[in-house]
């Protein structure tokens, strides 16, 4: 240890850039930092703010084991001179934590609520009691104890409405439900062992209200919001800028002193931004949040004022944020919460990929083979080189604003990447951060599926029309050798079940999801958008092909944070003004060379397709790239190149089968979904036995896959 400073903390949860954040705030005051966390090698570990790092058992596993660790530590780290000593918990362990209190103090003082006051709260149904008893101003909620109670609710509610289990985090279960029957379905779903939450849904946007209480009393306040969130439909923010707290400073006050606050949280708010209309509570969260980089950034520094409330020091004075401050979160921070925004809180991911980010500084390029060769061992490659130059080309505007990871004189914390690895050794498997799971609880016996002689493909469609495109792409897929399935918002089906996945056409994309406004008087399906983000994940997740078909193109373009031209006014089109013609009219394409479109369809520099779109993709995605043009460069073509199959086209293939080069496409796909199936099977089967029998091997489930030829 160094010589004398003003106190040392302990940080948990090293791996993340909130711990970071926090370290280099009270590093650059002079407090010494020690971290730790389940596994080593972490963020903190490589940061020049950190003294020290250790490890512990996962506090969520093996909690017993985890508290024994962390009082060992703490006693081992105790200064001796008389210093101030903080334990500061960073994450969900702050539960664990504060419930055991006594264990730790007086030896070291705990930076954390009460548990009494985090349980007024957590889980969110709490949060609905306590705001009936204080007056809360929050939106209208109810918790039905069974499916009959609910359906008897059920024509009371206004719609659309809000589903959501009691104990979800980072927004996993959450669903807006339209309409009595999609709210019965949803709520099924999540089951009534632990009841859901039925809840009013609010129109505006999403607000973070972030607070340091003492005693029941505000003592530091600041609010932003994210301008743009990635992937879109998660929540995880891109870029983030402060706005004025005051609207939401008397609902936060009213639920500071309801729950004798002490400590620091982050309050979620939706509001409408008009004055007429109050800003409603909807969530209220015990810890330090995602956006506590841009908190500090903007001013209000809750790491440091937190450590001297704790310890004593001159009583805090709340400081003014800079309103308009905007900040971003970093490329490979991003990567990460698209590698894990379905199967963990998105906000919390240490930045696996930030490793590509550092790399450039650390020259140590042999690290990122072995992360690669580690991940592969396990089936999963980080394949995260040309995604996060993508990203950046997608924030090119934003430059200068400072990120996490922007400071010159830490250069190193990208090999906190290296946690992956340490994870691997300690535990023998990859952290959550960087692995997709299929599901939070697998059921209790699963039997191996049975050998398919034709992949499933799912097709997603809305509840009604579009029924022509539809049996075309059946006809299409079936002649590939698939078995098409329809996907519908109403019609929700295990991810497990489906081999492949096929965005069909349709309405325009709802310009909210980019940015964009919508037009006076159409109407837009917002439930296949909601339906269509959700397959989307749960195809990154379960490593399935897709292939996005002209609005599916669009979709998929979205949902990596690219945007649409909401018409092509501004584009030179040669193509009939009747939409039936447009079926008939042959538009040539310029195709990439390299791409992985030529290489399927054997088109290496031109192609004839139809023109039925009336919208076209604009600002690419993260992570793809373009393999089509029209010669007035309207994207025609995308694709994934880090996936063995994600393709978007811009025209409808599914009306092109006598051509040899669609068929190839479908092909394509299906091949790639049968390969993936019988991965997954295999992957599900018991161990190897040992050789069969000539009568066993002659088993007809033994046999392989009889293909479909395409015409």
């Amino acid at each position: 240890m160094s010589a004398r400073s003003p106190g040392r903390v302990i940080l948990t949860y090293g791996r993340s850039l909130m711990a970071l954040v926090i370290a280099r705030s009270l590093a650059e005051r002079g407090v010494e930092v020690i971290g730790c966390d389940d596994v080593g090698m972490t963020v903190l570990s490589f940061s020049r703010h950190v003294q020290e790092t250790f490890t512990v058992a996962p506090w969520d596993t093996d909690p017993e084991q985890f508290l024994q660790d962390m009082e060992a530590a703490v006693r081992d780290y105790a200064p001796t001179d008389g210093r101030p000593y903080v334990l500061m918990p960073v994450f969900r362990e702050i539960d664990l934590i504060a419930r055991n209190r006594a264990r730790f103090e007086p030896t070291i003082k705990l930076a954390a609520p009460s548990i009494a006051s985090i349980e007024l709260v957590t889980p969110k149904d709490r949060l609905a009691d306590l705001a009936r008893e204080h007056g809360l101003d929050i939106p209208d909620t109810w918790r039905p104890e069974s499916f009959e109670a609910l359906r008897e609710l059920a024509p009371s509610f206004d719609y659309p409405v809000i589903v959501k289990p009691v104990d979800g985090t980072g927004g996993r279960g959450v669903s807006c439900a339209q309409t009595q029957e999609e709210m019965e379905e949803q709520a099924a779903a999540l089951g009534f062992d632990n009841p859901p939450l039925i809840q009013e849904c609010i129109d505006g946007e999403d607000y973070c209200v972030c607070v340091l209480a003492s005693a029941g009393e505000l003592k530091a306040m600041m609010a932003y919001r994210n301008v743009t969130t990635f992937p879109r439909e998660a929540g995880a923010g891109a870029v983030r800028e402060t706005v004025d707290a005051e609207p939401f400073r008397a609902e936060a006050e009213k639920l500071i002193a309801a729950t004798n606050w002490n400590g620091v949280a982050q309050l979620d708010f939706r509001w409408s931004g008009a004055a007429k209309d109050a800003p409603k509570l909807i969530e209220v969260n015990a810890r330090f949040w995602a956006g506590i980089f841009h908190s500090v950034e903007s001013g209000v520094d809750f790491p440091w004022l937190l450590y001297k409330q704790t310890v004593g020091l001159a009583d805090t004075h709340e400081e003014d944020a800079e309103i308009g401050a905007t900040t971003k979160t970093s490329g490979a921070w991003l990567l990460a919460a698209i590698e894990d925004v379905a199967n963990s809180d998105p906000h919390f991911n240490a930045a696996a990929e930030a490793w590509a980010d550092a790399k450039t500084h650390a020259k140590s390029g042999e690290f990122l083979s072995a992360i690669e060769n580690a991940s592969k061992a396990v089936g999963k490659s980080l394949n995260v080189r040309e995604a996060l130059s993508e990203l950046r080309s997608a924030v090119r505007d934003l430059k200068e604003a400072p990120s996490e990871l922007t400071d010159a004189k830490d250069p190193l914390v990208g090999l906190g990447a290296l946690f992956v690895l340490s994870s691997l050794a300690r535990h023998g498997k990859l952290p959550p951060e960087v692995t997709y799971k299929a599901e939070d609880t697998p059921p209790e016996s699963f039997e191996p599926p049975p050998a398919r002689k034709r992949p499933i493909i799912g097709i997603t469609k809305p509840e009604e029309g579009d029924t022509i495109p539809y049996l075309a792409m059946r006809l299409a897929v079936w002649i590939a050798g698939g078995d098409p399935v329809k996907l519908t918002a109403r019609a929700p089906r295990d991810p497990r079940t489906i081999d492949g996945l096929i965005f069909g056409g349709g309405s325009d994309v709802y310009p909210k999801r980019y940015q964009g406004n919508p037009k006076p008087g159409y109407r837009y399906d917002l439930a296949r958008g909601d339906m269509e983000a959700s397959w989307a994940l749960a195809a990154r997740r379960h490593d399935l092909p897709v292939l996005g078909v002209c609005r599916g193109a669009q979709m998929l373009n979205v949902l990596a944070g690219g945007t649409l031209h909401g018409d092509l006014t501004g584009f030179k089109v040669d193509r009939p003004d009747h939409i039936l013609w447009r079926f008939f009219h042959r538009l040539p394409i310029r195709i990439r060379f390299k791409s992985k479109l030529a290489k399927i369809t054997h088109c290496s520099a031109e192609m004839h397709v139809n023109a039925i779109h009336q919208q076209a993709i604009n600002r690419l995605g993260a992570g793809l790239t373009v393999s089509a043009r029209e010669p007035n460069g309207v994207i025609q073509g995308i694709e994934d190149p880090s996936q063995p199959f994600w393709i978007g086209v811009q025209f409808h293939p599914e009306f092109l089968i006598y051509r040899a080069p669609f068929r190839r496409l479908f092909r394509a796909l299906v091949d790639t979904a049968y390969a993936r199936a019988e991965e997954r099977r295999a992957k599900s089967l018991p161990p190897a036995t040992p050789p069969q029998t000539p009568e066993a091997a002659s088993d007809p489930a033994s046999e392989q896959r009889t293909k479909v030829n395409a015409p």
